[in-house]
């Protein structure tokens, strides 16, 4: 069952008091908020329309009147208690950016993969065909990020990766739809745009989109059915299963025989802690299973003892893994390789005092609840948290994106002066690309890579 299933299914219910328990009522903006009211059935915030009206679309103009209602709206109705309130007692918390400078091989495939990459995309402005070649953005930035992490992560031949024509269509190209398998392959990070969350039983669209099959299905059920992304006429015949790969994803070849700025940066981090005190535990987050594989051997090098806990491991395999890292040091393991996704929500992870995310996540609560794993109830020693953030890069515009999110979170539950409010919509972020261009600036703000509602 998607997501979308699941939240309909559950606003459904028949029930004479209604509450919601969240720790983040905002993951991407204001409109995750409508379906809180949708289940609470506040009526009139609960009928779109008048939310669009009060709210959503005040908001996206920048006016202060959208703000001040969803502030009051959100005073009226909610019981809030951040963790800076002294309720539970936790030890301190303390978050510290780690600034690593690409090496000079590294800084020159960068610099030639973002020269490409804004060509491509203006070149798809100008022609008005962003949306429909949706998939080749993501793909860019993808491959951007990657060479900010290790450029083993990528394939040999970047320029693959970049379009010929403007016109994509999987069904004529069994060649694009090795590479949309790929890209499913190398990040974790991709949400179905439907139910903007991480899709199950993935399909993708002969326009190369990438959706639930579930949740595709059902926008196809429609009288006139098209891509909700680029409005093309679709059925059920253009979908492909994602399973068409033939590579083994849980042994991907990774070359270990240089170590790129980013590990040789954790490495010291690591080495560090370890001299301070050999028995602190940490937990190293990753948005790219690869890496946490390609971790292993730099590490097991150093001397320390590592487990590893991915997407790809079963419940009960995952309980074990964490059952291992409580054990103490020395006998047991001082490092968790972890995937950002499948960490960040529902275990518990106080073992361990230290961690360290190698990557900036488009939407900073999924780095929160992971950095929640460490920093909760049961936890007995300060926490620190580094992140390690590649400079000159589009890591630096990912955290400006993260900070537009957090502001918006804040304001809502009143955090911030409403006056302040259209000054930050006026002064929009920079474009992830570095673009001048509003009009991509706007796309790329609204539609985050895998997640087009932000």
């Amino acid at each position: 069952m998607s997501m979308l299933s699941k939240a309909a299914a559950v606003t459904s219910l028949n029930a004479k008091r209604r509450w919601v328990v969240t720790g983040t009522p905002i993951q991407n903006g204001s409109l995750d908020l409508f379906s809180l009211m949708a289940f609470l059935r506040f009526e009139p915030f609960s009928i779109k329309s008048y939310w669009n009206s009060l709210v959503q679309r005040p908001l996206a103009q920048g006016k202060v009147t959208g703000l001040s209602r969803l502030q009051v709206l959100m005073a009226t109705i909610s019981l809030r208690r951040t963790k800076d309130k002294d309720l539970i007692g936790l030890p301190p918390k303390t978050i510290e950016i780690c600034f690593v400078e690409l090496s000079a091989e590294e800084r020159e495939l960068y610099d030639q993969m973002e020269n490409e990459a804004k060509s491509v995309i203006e070149n798809y402005i100008h022609a008005n065909s962003v949306t429909s070649n949706y998939s080749t953005v993501l793909s860019l930035l993808l491959r951007l990020r990657q060479i900010c992490t290790d450029i083993a992560l990528c394939p040999a031949d970047l320029r693959s990766f970049f379009p010929s024509n403007n016109i994509e269509d999987v069904s004529n190209n069994p060649e694009l739809l090795r590479k949309m398998v790929s890209l499913l392959q190398d990040g974790e990070d991709l949400d179905c745009p439907i139910c903007i969350s991480p899709p199950n039983d993935i399909v993708i669209t002969c326009c190369a989109h990438i959706f639930c099959r579930s949740c595709i299905l059902k926008t196809l059920k429609r009288t006139k059915p098209c891509c909700p992304l680029c409005r093309r006429p679709l059925s059920e015949s253009d979908l492909f299963s994602s399973s068409l790969e033939s590579s083994d994803t849980d042994n991907p070849k990774v070359s270990c025989s240089s170590t790129s700025s980013k590990v040789s940066a954790l490495l010291k981090l690591l080495s560090a802690s370890r001299d301070q005190n050999p028995t602190t535990k940490s937990v190293v987050f990753s948005q790219f299973r690869k890496m946490l594989i390609l971790l292993e051997e730099p590490l097991k090098a150093a001397g320390f003892k590592i487990l590893r806990l991915d997407g790809s491991m079963n419940a009960k395999r995952r309980a074990q893994i964490i059952q291992e890292f409580e054990v103490p040091a020395p006998d047991g393991p001082t490092i968790l390789l972890a995937s950002l996704k499948a960490s960040g929500a529902g275990i518990n992870l106080t073992a361990a005092s230290r961690v360290y995310l190698l990557e900036p996540w488009w939407n900073p609560a999924v780095e929160e609840q992971a950095m929640d794993r460490v920093h909760r109830i049961g936890q007995k020693e300060d926490v620190k948290i580094v992140r390690v953030i590649a400079r000159n890069s589009i890591e630096e515009r990912i955290l400006e994106l993260q900070e537009k999110k957090k502001t918006l979170a804040r304001e809502a539950f009143g955090g911030r002066d409403p006056k302040d409010r259209k000054e930050i919509s006026i002064d929009d972020l920079r474009t992830l690309m570095s673009l001048c261009n509003n009009r991509c600036l706007r796309f790329l703000l609204g539609h985050p890579p895998g997640c087009p509602g932000g």
